[in-house]
């Protein structure tokens, strides 16, 4: 990576420290890039998108600027390879019916995923990195969830099948870890969002994290239903191998907040999944640093679920591989998926897909005998930007209301019975099942009262788990924090001890489950100015930072 670009990078993270947990930066938003060749029967829009320079976080892929939840006029970065196309012979408008229905094949002489049911089992469903899916509609588009259900889960089998075949062409098992009930079906959120949210994939990861879906150990892919995009989604530059969740940006990483995945319905379940291309973009692939990778992400290897022309390639592409393998991953496994790289390979030097932690290498364990699952609903009030909860015989599924409530989200075998009690009177919080660790803590902030009195840390309670004992973290870099203290139940803690040092803090929650994931990362001046600059606070005395360590990009804010 050049040096600019490192010290852009650093300056970024540095700033998504301070800011909460967030990517951010002032600068003002993304607006359609002129020239750029829009074409809506291939799903190629670009409003809201721009390209980014080489030398940027990220590294000349489209970015967006949306607003961030630090404070007025900070701006969230938005990484993403782009809108990818539709197949040939789709018209992205034309809507895309449930299975079994007549869709786009794979090419002749090519080998189908077969789909499977159900789902892998990892523990309780929704423990540690998971990938979440959603039904999301527009506010004013009728409610289809359930004319789709089946088909949903159908094509949760079938990505899955695409992630494992293609580990088992290098001697592996991977398994998509979805977010699942206690039967091993896959939990999909309803949600309804604003039209101009269906309309513009950057308002859309917007409103989801207006509405609470910023969790680093998750990935959300959504299944539109609207007629926009293929698909696209976020994607962020960072070849760095360490599988260590959190270290890789697109690996857990808590200055990105809930990566967003879409696929819209006239691209939904074909034989040639464009949700298992979506999927691994999310994971991280194709770094452009790769051997056989275009500047646009994706690789000139064919054939292979991520390689196509997608207009940044130097030459033609190349027919490596079969056309058998069009549906699997990384043809010659050499450029973003391996089970087993070769030492001194680029996969085994550089970030490889393979080593996502929202993907399993254990076998599953058998799935529990099918059960009937009722569920309650709560409704929260329409003002609220918590996400309600909803409580199961099961495991608790976490639900976005909207008006109307929606019904359920697990989505059992055919032949599961589903009964739906009338939405509760009151708001309640959902538990978890004995011996599950508690969400993770929220809202994580830092604040210094007066120049001089240490750091004062507050946050609030996890969504879920009852909650024995915090655990505060703290350490003078992003990537590396240390156990601080602990604190019995309360949502704050005074750091007397802070020094003269930039430092960063994180919270997690504690039960006799164990200890559950992180809160977001924020950051904080100690209590004495540097010898380098003065100590500068913003409005709301929130955040403390000096000129000389942020450096000019952060002058005019905090000056």
């Amino acid at each position: 990576m050049p040096t600019v670009r490192r010290l852009l990078v650093m300056l970024f993270v540095l700033a998504a420290a301070l800011g909460g947990g967030s990517i951010v930066s002032p600068a003002g938003p993304a607006v359609a890039e002129p020239g750029l060749r829009e074409d809506r029967a291939a799903g190629l829009v670009y409003d809201g998108l721009r390209s980014s320079r080489v030398d940027s976080l990220c590294g000349g892929a489209f970015e967006a600027f949306i607003d961030a939840r630090v404070g007025p006029g900070i701006k969230q970065v938005l990484c993403t390879h782009g809108p990818d196309p539709a197949p040939e012979g789709v018209d992205v408008r034309a809507d895309r019916g449930p299975d079994p229905a007549a869709e786009i094949r794979l090419p002749s002489g090519a080998t189908a995923v077969a789909e499977t049911a159900p789902l892998p089992c990892y523990g309780n469903g929704s423990d540690g990195f998971r990938v979440q899916l959603i039904y999301a509609r527009g506010a004013s588009s009728p409610d289809r969830f359930d004319t789709y259900a089946a088909s949903f889960r159908a094509w949760a089998g079938r990505l899955d099948n695409v992630v494992n075949d293609s580990a088992a062409e290098t001697g592996g098992i991977r398994h998509v870890r979805f977010a699942t009930d206690g039967g091993c079906n896959p939990v999909v959120e309803r949600i309804t969002l604003s039209s101009g949210a269906m309309s513009n994939f950057s308002s859309m990861v917007s409103e989801l994290q207006s509405r609470g879906y910023t969790r680093p150990d998750r990935k959300y892919l959504v299944w539109a239903d609207t007629n926009v995009y293929c698909g696209i989604s976020e994607l962020y530059i960072d070849d760095r191998p360490d599988p260590t969740p959190g270290r890789n940006y697109n690996n857990g990483n808590s200055l990105v907040q809930g990566a967003v995945g879409r696929v819209d319905n006239g691209c939904w379940g074909f034989s040639n999944m464009v949700e298992a291309h979506e999927l691994l973009h999310l994971l991280g692939g194709v770094q452009p640093t790769a051997p056989n990778a275009t500047s646009g992400y994706h690789c000139t290897d064919e054939s292979d679920r991520l390689c196509y022309a997608d207009g940044t390639q130097t030459g033609p592409l190349r027919q490596v591989c079969p056309i058998q393998h069009e549906a699997l991953y990384d043809c010659n496994h050499d450029d973003y998926f391996s089970t087993a790289p070769a030492p001194g390979s680029y996969l085994s030097t550089h970030w490889n897909t393979a080593d996502s932690a929202f993907l399993s290498s254990q076998a599953p364990a058998p799935p529990p005998p099918t059960t009937t699952t009722t569920t309650t609903t709560t409704t929260m009030p329409p003002t609220s930007t918590t996400l309600p909860t909803t409580t199961s015989t099961s495991v608790p599924v976490i639900t976005t209301t909207t008006s109307p409530p929606p019904t359920t989200t697990t989505l059992g075998p055919p032949a599961t019975t589903t009964t739906v009690a009338p939405p509760a009177t009151t708001t309640t919080t959902t538990q978890p099942p004995t011996g599950s660790p508690p969400s993770a803590p929220q809202a994580m902030s830092a604040r210094q009262p007066t120049v001089g009195s240490g750091v004062q840390l507050s946050w609030q309670p996890p969504v879920s788990g009852r909650v024995s004992e915090y655990r505060v973290y703290r350490g003078t870099s992003p990537g590396i924090q240390t156990l601080l203290a602990t604190v019995p139940g309360v949502l704050g803690y005074h750091d007397a001890s802070a020094g003269r040092s930039l430092y960063f803090y994180r919270v997690t929650a504690v039960n006799a489950g164990g200890e559950g994931p992180s809160s977001n990362l924020t950051g904080m001046i100690g209590k004495a100015p540097t010898p380098a600059g003065v100590v500068r606070e913003d409005i709301d005395r929130r955040m403390v930072v000096s000129n000389t360590q942020v450096g000019l990009q952060w002058s005019r804010r905090w000056a």
